[in-house]
């Protein structure tokens, strides 16, 4: 009984830090003039510059439709161009405008200070280690580990480089 206590108690901590953590993304979103969702979007979009809707659906692991609504909304606010491809007419090419990108970078950063104060007191060994335990729970639950967010990586990255700029 001891040890499903204790995962059950886990399992509680990792939905009520889910809970949180989205919480306050949603707010930064909506700060920056977002919907929630839209980061992952504009950065995968960033970092594949001409992608197609149907790949960044398969990326996200969402509908095509749920992805052009997503984009339609993001071209209408001024930051992504649809291109349509010339050597296939139903198929859009996406890119970061200028604004887009400026819009994402902000809102990273503004993640990036939520998430060290989470992170805040915890060491770089119990950081390892967790991130360690986590890439072990997504595997067991099918999903690839912490590769299949490189472009936020790559958006953290362009942060980083930019900010030692100034």
């Amino acid at each position: 009984m001891g040890e499903d206590n204790v995962r059950r108690k886990l399992a509680w901590k990792m939905d009520k830090t889910y809970m949180v953590r989205r919480g306050a993304m949603s707010k930064l979103a909506l700060d920056a003039g977002l919907y929630a969702g839209q980061l992952p979007i504009l950065a995968y979009i960033n970092h594949h510059p001409g992608c197609t809707q149907k790949e960044l659906a398969d990326w996200l692991g969402v509908s095509a439709a749920s992805v052009a609504l997503s984009t339609k909304r993001l071209q209408k606010q001024g930051l992504i161009d649809k291109i349509v491809d010339e050597s296939n007419l139903r198929r859009n090419m996406l890119t970061v405008t200028e604004k887009g990108r400026e819009v994402a970078f902000s809102h990273r950063r503004n993640a990036g200070v939520f998430d060290e104060q989470m992170l805040e007191g915890v060491t770089d060994e119990e950081l390892e280690t967790l991130s360690r335990v986590m890439d072990k729970m997504l595997a067991n639950m099918g999903k690839k580990t912490w590769s299949d967010y490189m472009p936020m990586q790559e958006m953290d990255a362009r942060i980083e480089q930019h900010g030692k700029k100034k």
